[in-house]
Protein backbone atom coordinates (compact mmCIF):
# COMPACT_ATOMS: atom_id res chain seq x y z
CA UNK A 1 0.00 0.00 0.00
CA UNK A 2 1.59 3.24 -1.27
CA UNK A 3 0.69 6.39 1.04
CA UNK A 4 -0.10 9.88 -0.18
CA UNK A 5 3.67 10.76 1.07
CA UNK A 6 5.15 8.10 -0.55
CA UNK A 7 3.21 8.72 -3.77
CA UNK A 8 4.39 12.42 -3.75
CA UNK A 9 7.87 11.72 -3.32
CA UNK A 10 8.24 9.13 -6.10
CA UNK A 11 6.49 11.51 -8.52
CA UNK A 12 9.03 14.19 -8.13
CA UNK A 13 11.90 11.12 -8.12
CA UNK A 14 10.25 10.51 -11.66
CA UNK A 15 10.16 14.75 -12.46
CA UNK A 16 13.98 14.31 -11.36
CA UNK A 17 14.79 11.35 -13.14
CA UNK A 18 13.19 13.05 -16.76
CA UNK A 19 15.05 16.25 -16.15
CA UNK A 20 18.53 14.24 -15.58
CA UNK A 21 17.93 12.53 -18.77
CA UNK A 22 16.21 15.01 -20.66
CA UNK A 23 20.10 17.07 -19.69
CA UNK A 24 22.16 13.70 -20.62
CA UNK A 25 20.43 13.92 -24.19
CA UNK A 26 21.33 18.00 -24.60
CA UNK A 27 24.65 16.98 -23.28
CA UNK A 28 25.34 14.00 -25.74
CA UNK A 29 23.59 16.06 -28.84
CA UNK A 30 26.17 19.04 -28.30
CA UNK A 31 29.27 16.85 -27.88
CA UNK A 32 27.87 14.78 -31.28
CA UNK A 33 28.09 18.27 -32.98
CA UNK A 34 30.56 19.46 -31.69
CA UNK A 35 32.45 16.16 -33.07
CA UNK A 36 30.52 16.31 -36.91
CA UNK A 37 32.68 19.70 -36.32
CA UNK A 38 35.99 18.45 -35.29
CA UNK A 39 35.46 15.73 -37.77
CA UNK A 40 35.25 18.44 -40.95
CA UNK A 41 38.36 19.65 -39.39
CA UNK A 42 40.52 16.95 -39.36
CA UNK A 43 39.19 16.33 -42.92
CA UNK A 44 40.57 19.19 -43.92
CA UNK A 45 43.69 19.03 -42.27
CA UNK A 46 44.17 15.36 -43.93
CA UNK A 47 43.19 17.64 -47.80
CA UNK A 48 45.59 19.99 -46.40
CA UNK A 49 48.86 17.86 -45.25
CA UNK A 50 48.06 14.44 -46.72
CA UNK A 51 49.99 12.35 -44.06
CA UNK A 52 49.30 9.55 -42.31
CA UNK A 53 48.67 10.99 -38.50
CA UNK A 54 46.28 12.55 -40.19
CA UNK A 55 43.90 9.48 -41.66
CA UNK A 56 44.30 8.02 -37.75
CA UNK A 57 42.83 11.25 -36.76
CA UNK A 58 39.62 11.57 -38.83
CA UNK A 59 39.30 7.46 -38.20
CA UNK A 60 39.94 8.41 -34.43
CA UNK A 61 36.72 10.76 -34.83
CA UNK A 62 34.43 8.92 -36.78
CA UNK A 63 34.88 6.08 -34.24
CA UNK A 64 34.19 8.86 -31.80
CA UNK A 65 31.01 10.02 -33.31
CA UNK A 66 29.75 6.84 -33.83
CA UNK A 67 30.43 5.66 -30.51
CA UNK A 68 27.76 8.50 -29.07
CA UNK A 69 25.03 8.39 -31.72
CA UNK A 70 25.23 4.54 -30.03
CA UNK A 71 25.11 5.89 -26.66
CA UNK A 72 22.34 8.58 -27.92
CA UNK A 73 20.13 5.80 -29.51
CA UNK A 74 20.35 3.56 -26.17
CA UNK A 75 18.63 6.59 -24.20
CA UNK A 76 16.61 7.43 -26.34
CA UNK A 77 15.13 3.81 -26.77
CA UNK A 78 15.54 3.64 -23.14
CA UNK A 79 13.12 6.77 -22.54
CA UNK A 80 10.73 4.74 -25.18
CA UNK A 81 10.72 1.63 -22.86
CA UNK A 82 13.42 -1.03 -24.01
CA UNK A 83 15.69 -2.39 -22.32
CA UNK A 84 19.09 -0.56 -21.17
CA UNK A 85 21.76 -1.36 -23.60
CA UNK A 86 24.96 -2.62 -21.39
CA UNK A 87 26.79 -3.61 -24.70
CA UNK A 88 26.51 -0.22 -26.15
CA UNK A 89 29.05 0.38 -22.95
CA UNK A 90 31.57 -2.60 -23.70
CA UNK A 91 31.95 -1.34 -27.36
CA UNK A 92 32.53 2.30 -25.89
CA UNK A 93 35.27 0.48 -24.64
CA UNK A 94 36.11 -1.72 -27.69
CA UNK A 95 36.18 1.07 -29.79
CA UNK A 96 38.47 3.43 -27.41
CA UNK A 97 40.72 0.89 -27.25
CA UNK A 98 40.57 0.36 -31.32
CA UNK A 99 41.44 4.13 -31.30
CA UNK A 100 44.15 3.97 -28.72
CA UNK A 101 45.46 1.04 -30.72
CA UNK A 102 45.41 3.26 -34.03
CA UNK A 103 47.37 6.06 -32.60
CA UNK A 104 49.97 3.98 -30.91
CA UNK A 105 50.70 1.98 -34.20
CA UNK A 106 51.27 5.20 -35.99
CA UNK A 107 54.18 5.99 -33.25
CA UNK A 108 55.53 2.95 -32.06
CA UNK A 109 58.22 0.97 -33.56
CA UNK A 110 58.02 -1.92 -31.44
CA UNK A 111 54.82 -4.51 -31.60
CA UNK A 112 55.35 -5.07 -27.93
CA UNK A 113 53.89 -2.36 -27.15
CA UNK A 114 50.62 -2.93 -29.12
CA UNK A 115 49.86 -6.31 -27.58
CA UNK A 116 47.83 -5.30 -24.55
CA UNK A 117 45.48 -2.91 -26.27
CA UNK A 118 44.90 -5.66 -29.03
CA UNK A 119 44.29 -8.62 -26.75
CA UNK A 120 42.21 -6.01 -24.43
CA UNK A 121 40.02 -5.74 -27.76
CA UNK A 122 39.92 -9.68 -28.51
CA UNK A 123 39.08 -10.22 -24.68
CA UNK A 124 36.02 -7.38 -25.01
CA UNK A 125 35.10 -8.13 -28.62
CA UNK A 126 34.37 -12.09 -26.65
CA UNK A 127 32.33 -10.25 -23.82
CA UNK A 128 30.50 -7.94 -26.14
CA UNK A 129 29.68 -11.00 -28.30
CA UNK A 130 28.37 -13.09 -25.01
CA UNK A 131 26.22 -10.21 -23.97
CA UNK A 132 24.39 -9.42 -27.66
CA UNK A 133 23.86 -13.63 -27.30
CA UNK A 134 22.25 -13.52 -24.08
CA UNK A 135 20.47 -10.02 -25.12
CA UNK A 136 18.85 -12.29 -28.38
CA UNK A 137 17.88 -15.15 -26.17
CA UNK A 138 15.94 -12.80 -23.84
CA UNK A 139 14.34 -11.26 -26.81
CA UNK A 140 12.85 -14.49 -28.40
Amino acid sequence: MITEGKSRFLRLCELFLNAVNGILIIAIGVVIVCTIGLLFNDVLAFIHDLKAESIGTVLSSLLILWVLMELLENQVGYLRGHRFNVGVFVLVVIVAFIRKLMVASLKVDRMETLLFPLGTILVLSFVYFIIRRAESRNAK
